[in-house]
């Protein structure tokens, strides 16, 4: 295979432009004897005689024009190639895929992707909305740049930045002896029918501490979606105890949302990337505005430095 650089495809160019190989050098900042080396060396490499130097005038031959053709081609190709990559290192292009738990995608990071896209109008957004686990996962095969996500820290390959705290909240019916408390202790709990949410989820792991010592009675209710609790407790079949994020799901009409005096009792949320890999302009301009914008409502803003 012959090496051909994009100097000589420019050369070539100059010289079909400019039909003087005076002129030509000078638009290539090379001297002439250099210009003629260079297209004397391209003739041998590719064995075809591509410029007549009999004439008056420079001249292609046929093959000359041939390659000509293909040289323009290639240096469009070159060029496209070359804006492509300005464009998507000053964020102008590309694309950043995201992934986020429910309720941060359904709350608070809306407002953060619009003003995202009014400064970055031709950068494309993706948005998964999912579990933690599936999140981490997402970035892991690199279907996503990175996650924002209640999990992170010391898993393998990944580098989680603390964004902010998330207080919980008591939700019930309007109709429970607890609905019109301002604000209640862990404690005033007690006695409770408990809507529980699955074992397994970042939110139940972040409530089983603080709740164990709870005499909660157990409504035998235990799901996945935070949703699914929301329509439950509208219905007066339980209490529960969501993040404050989450309280988007339920209808103020039916369900009280109390505060929670526990300030030991939060759920950390963070950016979440993969070890080693660098982010693109696009999604680093991303994590900034993450990083800059308010905390959610009651949630302590708490940067830290990443952890792996």
């Amino acid at each position: 295979m012959i090496d051909i650089s994009s100097r000589v495809l420019r050369a070539m160019i100059a010289l079909d432009e400019l039909r003087n190989f005076s002129l030509a050098a000078e638009r290539c900042h090379v001297t002439q004897s250099a210009l003629s080396q260079m297209v004397r060396k391209l003739e041998d490499d590719v064995g075809l005689q591509l410029v007549d130097r009999d004439r008056r005038h420079v001249q292609f031959t046929p093959e000359g024009l041939r390659f000509l053709a293909t040289a323009r081609r290639v240096m469009q190709e070159l060029d496209e190639i070359h804006i492509d990559l300005k464009d998507h290192a000053s964020a102008r292009r590309g694309r950043v895929n995201i992934a986020a738990l429910p309720s941060l995608a359904a709350h608070w990071l809306p407002p953060i992707v619009a003003a995202y896209k009014k400064a970055f109008p031709g950068i494309e957004l993706g948005l998964f909305d999912c579990t933690p686990l599936r999140a981490l996962e997402l970035v892991r095969l690199r279907q996503a740049d990175f996650a924002i996500t209640a999990d992170g820290p010391g898993r393998p390959g990944l580098e989680a930045r603390l964004l902010f705290r998330e207080n919980f909240v008591f939700v019930c019916h309007r109709s429970h002896p607890l609905a019109e408390k301002r604000r209640l202790a862990l404690a005033d709990l007690n006695g409770c029918h408990y809507i529980r949410l699955i074992r397994s989820g970042s939110i139940a792991q972040h409530l089983e501490s603080a709740l164990r010592n709870l005499a909660l009675r157990d409504t035998g209710l235990e799901v996945e979606q935070v949703a699914t609790v929301a329509g439950l407790v509208a219905n007066n079949l339980g209490v529960s105890v969501v993040p404050e994020m989450a309280a988007c799901y339920f209808d103020p009409k039916q369900v009280a949302i109390v505060e929670l005096d526990a300030t030991e009792l939060y759920r950390p949320v963070y950016a979440v990337t993969s070890v080693g890999k660098t982010l693109s302009k696009a999604a680093q301009e991303f994590v900034t505005l993450l990083e800059s914008s308010e905390a959610p409502q009651s949630a302590a803003r708490t940067p830290g430095k990443a952890k792996k």
